[in-house]
């Protein structure tokens, strides 16, 4: 059997996890001597398919089976490119697929499984069954096995250099030894530390560790939300000692070299912006601005949407955009990326020893042979602060390399067998435990008080990178060049902890709007291209849209639109005749209008007059005088013989707001096409018909957890 001579390591990442694996997976190929090349899926016409290689593809899926952004352009090509190219590039090519999802979505894992289907069509084979992993239970779970069983096939049909096989096993067996100590254990700055104690609860550790703040009012203390909580867990059944400990995950391979210029630049200055870090640049085209070139919008304007009465308070900024040249389509998105707030920052900075202002030298430890694992690669020299204010995830998703590291410089021996532990297969109990604690890094540093000393380098591989939030477009000003995006204030009680919790952009942008001359300050974004969550061109189409709380605000830049379609008809205000019949429903809380949660209201009922919205149902969840109708999926059922109509007519169905709403929502509408529709089949057939108006673009959601 002839080897293939290299591997191609192409992914797909919408909020770095698959980005991060497959850097992971690139360095570790290297270093076990492997000739391996690195992409991302939308850079295909820059890998030669052509080679002797195998692929490995490791692939997100976004949403309700949507592909990420950086993937579109290359399932296009598979679809639609020139035959001859595609047969050369993938026919008798052998691949695999680890696919990143989320079970509380109905199309889990839907971009990965759509790549293999279709490498498989183009003649390709698998050499490794499907990873699937579930973001939902823990990706690890999938990703540890699968990654292992990858290792162990990829020196069967790929060539290796001997050598670098032969160190990399050496220094793993190392590795999988008792550890080294970062420090030694009678240095004076490694804080006393004693085995801590078994606890029955994590809320009474995440209070005890946080800092207390005046509340006037209750005149009482409040944990901050900022201040790092310890995560509590049962050390009584962990290993005895470090070799005990079977299965350890292995350290993840060295890459980067960090080291200070010795030039300063303030934390006060940095923090204005990350735009001193970059060429300014103008874009011809919109979509030129990416999470990696962002756009320096500023806020002209804003208003709160809700009333004193309302859970959550929802926030209207409206954003200038003027000389991004962008004509926003109704649907559109824009990221916007927040930076890491100072009250967590400069903590964590201190706590790990790093002086934040020296500018720092970032490289390889094997030039030419790495790609990097920093979020971005600026035109300018960033400072520690930086690197941990703007491009790092300081509340990743646990991760086991990230443990693994500490491990290596945790100097309080049950602490380091309790890391050790939790990367290993022994612990997957344990680290599940954990992670519905949903630890910051610096929860997880206040929790293993003994780890001291973790270079800087360690961290930026280790880490994920600060990921924008999306938010759609409300409404639009051509004019103006504005946009409006509306979101909730983000603010909880976490189920497992107790902790208070602030929304990372949510609270940042509403900082912005309490700032002195806040106009003036710097909102980092860009918009989001391939929008699909859109309108139907043909304004005469019906329409069904089902939303709850803040899932409005797409629907009314398509309301928007179509009045702006009708007059343009010649309808004037008054849209009869001209518009396909459009329903919204809605779901909301209170009755009160003046102080509740009646986001839009204004707007909608503008809309209900001018006759561009046919039907407006709105349902309140707390109106003690009507039990039946608490809901939107109860709204289907009870306006479902209407609704089935519309959809066998043509309508379009648009389902917006959080998880479980439009799993209610999807479980009523199979509901009342079966009651209602005739569809042949039963509820099989009616699942068919669900399916086909999701293919056809006529079932769309935008949906979150």
């Amino acid at each position: 059997m002839t080897l293939a001579s290299c591997i191609k390591l192409l992914y797909g990442s919408q909020t770095g996890n698959a980005e991060s694996i497959s850097k992971h997976l690139y360095e570790e190929a290297l270093a076990r001597g492997f000739d391996c090349s690195l992409a991302v899926l939308d850079d295909y016409e820059k890998v030669s398919f052509t080679d002797n290689c195998v692929l490995v593809i490791v692939v997100s899926t976004t949403g309700d089976g949507d592909f990420p952004d950086n993937t579109t352009k290359f399932f296009r090509w598979t679809r639609r490119g020139k035959k001859e190219d595609l047969v050369a590039a993938f026919a008798g090519k052998q691949f695999t697929v680890l696919a990143l999802g989320d079970t509380n979505y109905t199309n889990f894992c839907q971009t990965g499984k759509r790549i293999e289907r279709r490498l498989l069509e183009l003649g390709a084979t698998t050499f490794l069954p499907k990873g699937m992993a579930d973001d939902g239970t823990g990706l690890e779970q999938v990703v540890d096995p699968w990654v292992s069983n990858l290792w162990k096939t990829l020196p069967t049909i790929v060539a290796q250099d001997i050598e670098k096989a032969k160190q990399f096993d050496e220094k793993a067996t190392a590795s999988a030894s008792p550890f080294k100590k970062a420090k030694s254990e009678t240095s004076t700055d490694a804080p006393e530390t004693s085995k801590p104690a078994a606890v029955a609860t994590a809320s009474a550790v995440a209070g005890a560790s946080a800092t207390e703040v005046k509340n006037d009012d209750a005149m009482e203390t409040t944990p901050s939300p900022y201040a790092p909580s310890k995560v509590a867990f049962d050390v009584s059944t962990l290993p005895k000692t470090a070799a005990d400990v079977i299965g350890a995950a292995m350290i993840p391979t060295e890459y980067l070299s960090v080291s200070e210029s010795g030039v300063v630049r303030e934390p006060a200055i940095a923090k204005k912006s990350l735009f001193h870090l970059f060429e300014q640049k103008t874009a011809n085209d919109p979509f030129e601005y990416t999470a990696n070139n962002l756009f320096s919008s500023r806020i002209s304007a804003h208003r709160y949407l809700t009333g004193k009465k309302a859970l959550k308070q929802v926030l209207e900024v409206t954003l200038d955009l003027k000389d991004m040249n962008w004509s926003v389509q109704p649907g559109g998105v824009v990221g916007i990326l927040a930076p890491n707030p100072d009250e967590v920052v400069l903590p964590l900075l201190k706590r790990l020893d790093i002086d934040g202002s020296k500018v720092l030298n970032v490289g390889f430890l094997n030039p030419g042979s790495s790609v990097g694992a920093l979020p971005f690669v600026t035109d300018a020299p960033y400072t520690a602060y930086e690197a941990f204010r703007y491009f790092l995830d300081l509340n990743p998703p646990l991760r086991k390399p990230l443990l693994r590291v500490m491990a290596e410089y945790a100097t309080d021996e049950t602490e380091r067998i309790s890391l050790l532990h939790l990367t290993s297969t022994a612990g997957a109990s344990l680290f599940k435990t954990i992670k519905q604690a949903t630890p910051s890094f610096a929860d997880l540093l206040e929790t293993f008080q003994s780890v001291r000393g973790i270079p800087v380098n360690r961290i930026l591989e280790s880490l994920t990178r600060l990921q924008p939030r999306f938010y759609s477009i409300s409404q639009i000003d051509e004019t103006a060049g504005t946009a409006t995006v509306a979101f909730n204030i983000v603010e909880y009680t976490h189920s497992v902890t107790g902790k208070s919790i602030l929304g990372l952009c949510s609270n940042y942008l509403e900082n912005v709007i309490k700032s002195p001359n806040y106009e003036t300050i710097p909102v980092a974004l860009f918009p989001k291209p391939n929008v699909v969550f859109a309108p139907p061109k043909e304004i005469a189409a019906p329409m069904i849209l089902i939303a709850a709380g803040t899932g409005v605000t797409p629907f009314v830049s398509f309301l928007q639109s179509r009045a702006n379609s009708a007059r343009a008809e010649g309808g004037g205000d008054i849209a009869d005749g001209i518009l396909g019949e459009t329903t919204l429903i809605h779901g909301r809380r209170f009755k009160d209008a003046a102080e509740g949660d009646r986001i839009y209201g204004a707007e909608l009922d503008a809309y209900v007059q001018r006759r561009v919205l046919t039907s407006f149902i709105e349902v309140l969840s707390r109106d003690e005088e009507n039990t039946s109708v608490k809901y939107v999926q109860d709204a289907i059922v009870l306006h479902g013989a209407r609704i089935c109509k519309s959809i066998r007519d043509g309508a379009y169905v648009y389902v917006c707001g959080g998880v479980e709403m439009a799993r209610d929502v999807h479980a009523s509408l199979l509901k009342v096409l079966g009651e209602h529709a005739r569809i042949e089949g039963g509820e099989a057939g009616v699942k068919t018909y669900v399916k086909a108006l999701a293919t056809e673009g006529r079932y769309l959601k935008e949906i979150w957890s």
